[in-house]
């Protein structure tokens, strides 16, 4: 089995630096994907209400820890706060909801999903098929987030045990600061998408000033989301200098653009369900990227693309991009 390394969050926890991305996982999928995940090495998940599925994680995870296929202790569960509780008096209630699913008795890492508050109610009201899509009436279809009033909220879980770190997810440099500025338990993390196309690279330079962990989603890129699309179908695991980088070593690009986060300092989430991804995936620490492989790489953020890129919400007066 490979080992992988470890980021110390600021409270001196763990993060397991490659972990597994569950959005899109349907349910039977999903949990082939975690049960194979574990065999191979994963221990951290990363899970979140709006994916739809903590239920069947929940499911493979109790099974895996009965059956003494992994202790409880050994596992790092990330999950998060959904856009419809991002109110100080909803938080405790949604989170409830996905600690009875996971079944783990505690959460390892909890974060704010998002920094825009949606209305649940509006959807129906205003004739929507789902709430991913864009408002007609912006106006009552968005409520302005408290994010003060929320990170309170998350503390408390802390203070209970419920919760061991807690942290942000696609929040922008003044948000996070916002809550930095008023929180008595400063984030460990903090989740964005994150890939050569779009380094993040001041970004991750406010979170090493501020003591804050970067999580890398979509690190191979999302080409199955619309965005991808709207740039002319620019398909990161199939750019030329990646390609070049990973013949190069004899490896594949998705583990080149791996290594590349990892020794930036930033985790990942990678997404597969088959057991030959999950493999290469978790091994993408047994090879060395050169000086000239990272110039490479980084020259390739000179035009950022987003591929997860929330336009259907854009109207909130929190949107952070």
């Amino acid at each position: 089995m490979s080992h992988t390394p470890n980021l110390q969050l600021n409270n001196g926890r763990l993060l397991p630096s490659i972990g597994l991305g569950t959005w899109q996982g349907e349910p039977g999928e999903v949990e082939r994907a975690v049960g194979e995940a574990i065999k191979v090495g994963y221990r951290h998940f990363d899970c979140a209400p709006v994916y739809m599925n903590e239920d069947a994680i929940g499911h493979v995870l109790k099974q895996a820890i009965d059956g003494g296929q992994i202790s409880h202790d050994q596992l790092f569960i990330t999950t998060k706060l959904p856009l419809f509780a991002n109110k100080p008096e909803l938080v405790r209630k949604a989170f409830d909801v996905s600690l009875k699913a996971l079944q783990t008795g505690y959460i390892d890492l909890y974060l704010v999903h998002l920094p825009i508050s949606l209305n649940r109610d509006q959807v129906a009201v205003q004739g929507m098929k789902s709430p991913f899509e864009r408002p007609p009436n912006p106006a009552t279809f968005f409520d302005k987030a408290d994010h003060v009033g929320i990170w309170k909220e998350l503390e408390k879980l802390v203070d209970e045990g419920l919760v061991k770190s807690i942290g942000l997810s696609n929040f922008n440099e003044k948000q996070i600061q916002n809550v930095i500025d008023n929180a008595r338990i400063k984030p460990a993390n903090l989740q964005v998408e994150c890939h050569p196309y779009l380094p993040q690279n001041e970004l991750l330079a406010f979170t090493k000033k501020n003591n804050i962990v970067l999580t890398a989603y979509s690190p191979l890129g999302s080409p199955q989301v619309t965005a991808v699309h709207r740039t002319g179908g620019k398909v990161l695991l199939q750019d030329p200098v990646l390609k070049k980088i990973a013949e190069r070593h004899g490896k594949s690009v998705a583990q080149v653009l791996l290594h590349w986060q990892i020794q930036r300092g930033v985790g990942v989430l990678p997404k597969s369900v088959k057991r030959e991804r999950l493999e290469e995936n978790f091994s993408s620490l047994s090879f060395n990227l050169s000086t000239e492989d990272i110039n490479e790489i980084n020259d390739l953020g000179k035009e950022p693309l987003r591929y997860v890129d929330f336009d259907v919400w854009r109207d909130s007066p929190d949107f952070p991009f």
